[in-house]
């Protein structure tokens, strides 16, 4: 068997819209972090707005529609900047106090400036109905600045707590109204782009940037010990270019405490595990590409059903000792359907579970959900021509929730997750899955799920990435896991998406063709289950050939199935399945009654994996007990 030994801890926060509700697990935060969010960071906050200061004067001159402005060379103005142009009226007093508190004002229109000189700037008036005075005021519209916050690099001799400073940064930058902090983790990305902050910052790795996160500016901080005062620099550096547009110095105040024990606490990236979990019961195997399966109760008896599906077959067993037996077949037409997913569950509540399978059909979807017929051989549809992938997830064995997806136009997953519900006698999509909003994220239903991990109303979203690490949200956006290792790596891809083949090949505005977006990878079910008197998430592990990312070609030699325990420190592997041939193409856990361990069952696929191609494949049911603790 393969196993291996490591362990890592969860973090966690006290401030209420940071509370780390992954797990039970209550820290305070250091008195350091806070008085240093108190008062050090309002100075880098302070530096910066000073260097982007809302901009005003006065029209001194109008001569036609030409203005000269008491705007000088060293103010920050330039050539082609529009400023409002303001007719002040009378003071004002405050009624109470009669002190003045202004004057009032009225928006006659906008200037653009044409030329900055060493004592005044040129400009012209853009609103031909306005008819500019002396006197009159000129002013720079309100200035959104957006920041990226790259990860502390620390140095200091002192315990800090990284990631604490790090939040407190963002929600300073945060607090003041012009200045905006998109959820958006830069050392993730960096971390997955393999980046230093140098190559980070060149011109190329910014324009990757851009296609993820729309920013001005890249702060990075830097803590160090110098004659034992903890001092903080600073590079303020833009995101377009790359260029540095501040550096600077605080030293922090001298009452602040000294941290001697500071608790490491950050995203959680490895896992641990060190025994063997499963008995082998038996296996089948077919002489074709069996697709996908799920278990459930189709007849209402206490007695589940196997469906299993292979490109254009609906086939229901049961199983006896480890064997299938088939009872019930539905087909499609071959060669035209091409059947990618199967689900089952009982979402219409009369007791007994439908199938809801996922159906490629040319260019587009044509999904259904079946339903046995109590004393008659026929699987019934219930629900037909759905333009709709389909997922069901029932963590922790909780009552199945119907999750779906819409297909795009030349791309195969647009919008949000929805859940499906049975209402007025029909199936309808309900309301959207409450997914982290992350700028530059977009979430798809496979490889997708949710679980309640830590006891609260919240719940976190647990996904394989683009790039087959495990990672966990909060409901904030907050990453608390990315995982080391890689987990899925499914060699199946989905290329669906509605193609209008009247408009032939389409062009952007510069002449290239366009054509259709690349396909996304397929990605199996993420499970959690309760075992015993403990809880866990399992996972599809499949071993690639190679580096594992080659684009639209994946090549598998073996797979496994990993089983990840749930502790009050975060994720810990309690067991890694030995390899076998193949790739995992789906799995269950199916909990055994009076908490006495439960039957795990792998599909695996064995085939000429580099196109979705019928023919040439073959597959083994595989099922073992799995004891509990």
């Amino acid at each position: 068997m393969f196993m291996i030994t490591l362990s890592c801890k969860f973090n966690s926060k006290s401030l209420r819209e940071f509370i780390f509700t992954f797990l039970l697990l209550t820290i305070t935060i250091p008195n350091y972090a806070l008085a240093l969010s108190n008062t050090t960071l309002d100075r880098i906050v302070s530096q910066i707005e000073s260097l982007y200061p809302p901009l005003e004067g006065y029209v001194i001159e109008v001569e036609g529609n030409g203005l000269t402005l008491d705007l000088k060379q060293g103010m920050p103005v330039k050539k082609g900047d529009r400023l409002k142009l303001i007719r002040y009226g009378r003071e004002l007093f405050h009624p109470i106090t009669k002190k003045k508190v202004g004057r009032k004002e009225t928006d006659v229109g906008e200037v653009e400036i044409l030329e900055v000189r060493k004592d005044f700037s040129r400009a012209r008036s853009l609103n031909p109905t306005a008819l500019p005075r002396k006197g009159d005021g000129v002013r720079s519209p309100f200035q959104k600045l957006t920041f990226l916050v790259a990860p502390p690099n620390i140095k200091a001799r002192q315990k800090i707590d990284a990631e604490q400073f790090h939040f407190n940064l963002e929600k300073k930058l945060k607090q003041h109204p012009r200045f905006e902090v998109p959820a958006f983790d830069l050392g993730l990305w960096m971390a997955d782009e393999k980046l230093s902050e140098t190559s980070a910052l060149t011109i190329k790795n910014l324009r990757r940037l851009k296609r993820k996160v729309n920013a001005d500016l890249i702060l990075m901080p830097q803590l160090r010990t110098v004659r034992g005062k903890i001092v903080l620099s600073y590079k303020l550096i833009s995101a377009v270019d790359g260029t540095i547009q501040k550096q600077a110095k605080v030293l922090s105040d001298d009452d602040l405490p000294k941290i001697e024990a500071s608790r490491k606490r950050g995203t959680q990236t490895s896992f641990d595990s060190k025994k063997n979990a499963f008995q082998f019961i038996d296996k089948e195997n077919f002489p074709y590409e069996v697709v996908d399966f799920d278990v459930g109760d189709l007849d209402g008896d206490g007695k589940n059903e196997y469906v299993l599906i292979d490109h254009y077959r609906v086939m229901v067993y049961k199983l006896k000792k480890g064997k299938l037996r088939r009872i019930q077949q539905m087909r499609t037409q071959k060669g035209i359907n091409q059947l990618i997913g199967v689900d089952v569950g009982d979402i219409n509540g009369n007791g007994r579970d439908e199938i809801f399978v996922t159906n490629w059909k040319g260019d587009k979807l044509e999904s259904f959900a079946l339903e046995k017929q109590v004393g008659k051989k026929r699987l019934k549809y219930v629900w037909k021509d759905v333009n709709l992938y389909f997922r069901i997830i029932r963590p922790f064995g909780q009552k199945p929730t119907l999750l779906s997806q819409s297909p795009g136009f030349e791309i195969p997953f647009i919008g949000p997750i929805k859940k499906v519900v049975f209402k007025n006698r029909r199936y309808i999509q309900g309301r959207k899955l409450n997914t982290p909003d992350i700028y530059g994220t977009h979430f798809i239903l496979y490889g997708l799920t949710q679980a309640n991990l830590d006891g609260n109303k919240a719940k976190e979203t647990v996904i394989l990435d683009n790039n087959y690490h495990l990672r966990v949200y909060s409901p904030s956006g907050k990453v608390l896991v990315k995982s080391d290792a890689y987990y899925g790596h499914d060699p199946r891809f989905i290329e669906v998406g509605v193609v209008d083949e009247e408009l032939g090949n389409l062009t952007n505005g510069g002449g290239e063709t366009v054509g259709r977006e690349d396909p996304v990878r397929y990605k199996g079910r993420l499970e959690f289950v309760k075992n015993g008197g403990r809880r866990f998430l399992v996972l599809p592990k499949n071993y690639v050939a190679g580096s594992g990312l080659l684009g639209n070609l994946v090549m598998v030699n073996n797979s496994g199935l990993a089983i990840l325990g749930i502790n009050r420190e975060g994720f810990e592997r309690v067991f890694e399945s030995s390899k076998q041939k193949g790739f995992l193409a789906a799995f269950r856990v199916v909990p055994r009654k009076g908490n006495t361990g439960a039957d795990v069952h792998i599909l695996r696929t064995e085939r000429n994996f580099i196109s979705n191609a019928e023919s040439g494949g073959m597959s083994e049911f595989s099922t073992y007990f799995w004891k509990p603790d």
